[in-house]
């Protein structure tokens, strides 16, 4: 008797550890994975906030989106045509069909169509721009992690557990990865944190979010996504005329790509063009303040980052240089005090010379097309030199002009 009651004793002991004992993590998440694989076609409906690192605010955008895995493009690893929403209000559709691309709104019932035979390196350049429920679209199933990841040392998984999206039970488990940084880089990933949430029946991710912590120059930045699905049918693709050009209303004006061609910068030995800005002290500035001082103009904005590598250097230039005659100034014409932050931002990296806010009708005058874009003015006032972008060497070459010019 007593040695039954051990028996039982001992079956219970095991089926209460065995229940009460947590999901593995990696195991929801290559179920989810495979799942993902599995997909082949399909209509879903997503939420997608954004938080950029450069940005107080998030932004959240709708999108509804058929899709149908296409096999070794070299674009997009689907077919895809989705329509955008912006604060409740539509904005435009997005069309791929594997030969041509497609960008157009209802609204003003124009669009512009790029084929794929003339202008594949185009789209693809593109592609960054356009929004997607990636686990189900992308050929990866990206952010889901690939079988290395478990056993590389440098991703931890955690089993967080079980809640509920939409009124559909999930498994809430999180990753994250041990961020490798470059010495030689300005800005370095504190953390990287990407949360799943797992439809306990299907396993589909129906949200998943990724937040990244990042520093540079001594000032920390936190930049953060959000992604829900609110519907999705997968796998029953009814019709796929959604995927091609007859899709599209006879009433649009679609026209044929045409490749913007970036301006010529000012050249050598012209007149720079006067203007006058707002300062962030509030002051308005004129070019013509500074006539018989040589003048280097900084075209840049907050989130562009090779504008943010410049600036340490720029703000050298301005400390060795201002008292001898050197007026360093950065125009920005995107960002503002107020939505921006941009004085904050500046002052975490230590900018002290003058800031002009406001100027984008001065940067289309000075054929800015590219951030960041410098030039530099003589004490007569003409351009001795004008670049785009900032990499190495160029500081160098700065400061060899501007002793020249002195």
């Amino acid at each position: 008797m007593k040695t039954k009651l051990l028996i039982i004793g001992l079956l219970l002991t095991i089926i209460f550890n065995s229940c009460s004992q947590k999901p593995n993590a990696e195991i929801i998440l290559k179920k989810s994975f495979k799942k993902c694989q599995s997909i082949e076609n399909g209509y879903y409906e997503m939420e997608h906030y954004m938080k950029y690192t450069s940005n107080k605010d998030t932004t959240l955008q709708v999108y509804k989106c058929f899709f149908k895995k296409l096999n070794n493009d070299s674009i997009y690893s689907s077919a895809f045509h989705y329509q955008m929403f912006s604060e409740n209000e539509y904005k435009r559709d997005v069309l791929y069909t594997g030969n041509d691309f497609v960008n157009y709104s209802k609204k003003d019932s124009t669009g512009k169509i790029m084929s794929k035979k003339l202008w594949a390196k185009d789209i693809k350049s593109y592609s960054h721009n356009y929004t997607f429920y990636s686990p189900l679209v992308n050929s990866k199933s990206y952010p889901l992690p690939k079988d290395r990841a478990y056993i590389d040392n440098k991703h931890i998984f955690e089993f967080v557990g079980e809640e509920k999206i939409n009124s559909i039970t999930c498994y809430h488990v999180k990753m994250n990865i041990i961020p490798e940084n470059d010495s030689t880089e300005m800005m370095k990933t504190l953390r990287t944190e990407i949360n799943y949430w797992i439809n306990k029946q299907d396993y589909i991710p129906i949200q998943y979010t990724i937040a990244i912590d990042l520093i540079m120059n001594n000032d920390t930045m936190y930049q953060f996504e959000k992604n829900i699905l609110t519907k999705y049918e997968l796998n029953n693709l009814k019709s796929k005329t959604q995927l091609e050009l007859s899709s599209i209303p006879s009433y649009i004006n679609l026209k044929d790509y045409k490749p913007y061609k970036s301006p010529e910068l000012l050249p050598k030995d012209t007149v720079a063009p006067n203007w006058s800005l707002i300062s962030l002290k509030d002051k308005t500035v004129n070019l013509s303040d500074y006539k018989g001082k040589l003048v280097l103009i900084d075209f840049f904005y907050k989130s562009c980052y090779p504008c943010m590598l410049a600036l340490p250097a720029l703000q050298d230039l301005h400390e060795k240089y201002n008292d001898k005659g050197l007026k360093v100034i950065g125009i920005d014409p995107y960002d503002t005090k107020e939505k921006d932050d941009i004085d904050n931002f500046l002052a975490k990296r230590g900018v002290t010379y003058t800031i002009l806010l406001g100027g984008k009708d001065v940067a289309k005058e000075y054929h800015v097309s590219g951030y960041p874009t410098m030039y530099l003015i003589d004490k007569s006032g003409k351009i001795i030199l004008s670049q785009v972008g900032y990499g190495e060497g160029i500081e160098e070459e700065l400061e060899k002009i501007i002793k020249e010019n002195l």
